[in-house]
């Protein structure tokens, strides 16, 4: 591995602050008078384990989702991993910081994006001069209406394509406006309350170009070409961030090496930034611990790696509740589950308090149990939507009133329909890898068992999770949703026509049509709060907890921390990696 700086900070391990949630700390030695280290966060979280950067240095980041395609506007390339994987180099419009405000690409717009009109919704995007895909070529025009072309899910435009987002299937037309300012004007009648929010390019048109792919402004199965083409060749030809890359395999490791063309505040001092993908926690901690990593921050880990982290001096460590949220869903498919009492029992049953105390607190003793599956306490637009329903009570005795009130009756311990048929249901998690779900799974079995429920579990193997949702291959399913402080389209990804769990709702639909025609906030959260609260009087899911995450680093690696805000977690501001500077 190539050799890296080295800096003399103290090892230390605290937690990362998440808004107003109150955080414990890990563990630790003395901070360095730098106060490079995770201590600071619960108070700073936009700047601990900050320090000086030394120049120079090879850093060396682990992965743990296996990206399958490096192209960025196709559902091929829409994974979490593949966004990770690009994230040094991909023309992001804005981040989010730790407080939940917003930052512009600086690196690419002179300002955040303006609103022209709200009849027909018109946007203008600001680009500065002298933003370059990295080889010399600005960023403009085509490469908004190449992006446009490759998200709109007609077949005019992009031939069979199956677009990441359905961004373009909105947009009426793109324009070159005064000097370098782009032009989006929507179609009539769309809005989008958070119309500030929209990824407007992914990838350069000339390079489509330059790779076979001419006539894409004119012939849609070139354009389709062309998309494709993205998502099979790693991006060795361009860059719009701080980083270009120089190797690649897919799927293995990506190296970066600092873009001199890059105009963004975030500036990197390193030689080179390579991620490499590293199957599970306890891999990543010994790689760590071994100096052929520097960092990562694994989805999920066992709770007794951070004894091993912790008695390391050379490293430091942070935990806490971060950007994705738990849950147990139900599917309206299958014939027990499409009975709501039955549904409303089995929520009942289960102790939500419980199974965040014996699964995720054993890594972070203050999680929270959910009361709003939108925004956390503190939020403005918080509500306690669980109230005195009985959701995620544990309440076996209620639970069987709600049942024997619907018809329901029990052959010893079996459940039977009003019908007489035994309930059984299949329960799917993904346990591969995984320390917090065997235990909540063996929970749920427990307190359904109780109840009468015959529960099958069924593991869903690793990397099939979207598979087995869309296909609807399960009764009972326990999965994590990622958190932003974008909300406006939560009713119609949750809820809306086409959902995961089968759901519909007259007035839940009537909601998904609203948000698309108004660009007031307030009123996006009133009515994503009540589509949400909808869904749980007619106990569609149950939510549990946001997530403990962990982040581990050597203890010279400064300016990495984690971020709930987004779902790019740490990387949100890889550009500003670094190792510290020796005194």
């Amino acid at each position: 591995m190539p050799k890296k700086l080295r800096g003399r900070a103290t090892a230390l391990a605290a937690t990362a602050a998440a808004l107003i949630l109150v955080l414990t700390a890990c563990g630790g030695e003395e901070p360095a008078e730098t106060g490079v280290g995770f201590e600071d966060c619960l108070t700073e979280p936009t700047t601990c384990n900050s320090g000086p950067r030394a120049e120079g240095g090879d850093l060396v980041w682990a992965v743990g989702g296996k990206w399958e395609a490096w192209g960025q506007a196709d559902i091929y390339g829409s994974s979490l991993s593949t966004s990770i994987i690009n994230q040094p180099l991909r023309p992001t419009v804005f981040t989010y910081d730790q407080n939940g405000e917003i930052h512009y690409n600086d690196g690419i717009y002179s300002e955040g994006p303006e609103l022209l009109s709200e009849t027909p919704l018109t946007v203008a995007y600001h680009l500065k001069p002298e933003a370059t895909w990295g080889e010399g070529t600005p960023i403009g025009l085509d490469d908004f209406l190449w992006h446009w072309k490759a998200t709109s899910t007609d077949d005019a435009q992009c031939a069979g394509c199956t677009p990441a987002t359905e961004y373009g299937s909105h947009v009426a037309s793109i324009e070159q406006g005064e000097d370098d300012t782009i032009v989006v004007t929507y179609q009539d009648g769309y809005l989008d309350a958070e119309w500030y929010a929209a990824q407007v390019i992914t990838h350069p048109a000339h390079i489509a170009e330059a790779r076979g792919h001419a006539d894409w402004r004119t012939d849609p199965e070139v354009m389709a070409a062309s998309v494709a083409d993205f998502s099979e060749n790693p991006p060795l030809d361009y860059s719009a961030g701080p980083f270009k890359m120089v190797e690649g395999a897919l799927g293995d490791y990506a190296k970066y090496v600092p873009n001199p063309e890059w105009t963004g505040s975030q500036r990197s001092t390193l030689d080179s930034l390579t991620l490499r993908y590293i199957e599970g926690a306890d891999a990543m901690a010994t790689e760590l611990r071994q100096g052929t990593v520097d960092g990562a921050a694994p989805s999920s880990f066992d709770p007794e790696i951070l004894d091993q982290l912790a008695a390391d001096p050379e490293l430091k460590y942070s935990v806490a509740p971060q950007s994705g949220w738990s849950h147990i869903d139900a599917n309206f498919d299958n014939p027990f589950l499409a009975a709501e009492p039955l549904r409303r029992a089995i929520f009942t049953a289960i102790n939500a308090d419980e199974i965040n105390a014996r699964a995720y607190g054993t890594a972070f003793e203050d999680t929270e149990t959910m009361t709003n599956v939108l925004f956390r306490p503190g939020s403005e637009y918080h509500t306690d939507q669980i109230g005195d329903s009985g959701l995620g009570s544990g309440d076996q005795e209620a639970a069987r009133a709600i049942l024997t009130e619907a018809g329901y009756t029990w052959d010893g311990d079996a459940l039977l329909t009003p019908e007489g048929e035994p309930v059984s249901l299949r329960f799917r998690t993904g346990i591969e890898g995984e320390a917090f779900t065997p235990i909540i799974q063996d929970l749920v079995i427990t307190y359904l068992g109780d109840l009468g429920v015959d529960v099958k579990t069924d593991p869903i193997p690793r990397g099939e999770l979207n598979t087995v949702l869309e296909a609807r291959d399960w009764d009972l399913i326990l999965f994590s949703w990622i958190e932003t402080p974008l909300f406006a389209s939560s009713a119609a990804d949750y809820w809306g026509e086409g959902n995961h769990t089968g759901f519909q709702d007259d007035e839940v639909d009537a909601i998904v049509a609203e948000l698309a025609t108004t660009l007031d906030r307030d009123k996006a959260a009133e009515l994503n709060n009540r589509a949400a609260q909808i869904s749980l009087d007619h106990a569609v899911q149950l939510p549990l907890a946001w997530t403990p995450q962990l982040v581990m680093v050597n203890r010279d690696v400064v300016n990495v921390r984690d971020n709930w805000a987004t779902t790019m977690r740490v990387f949100y501001n890889v550009g500003e990696w670094g190792f510290l500077e020796e005194e």
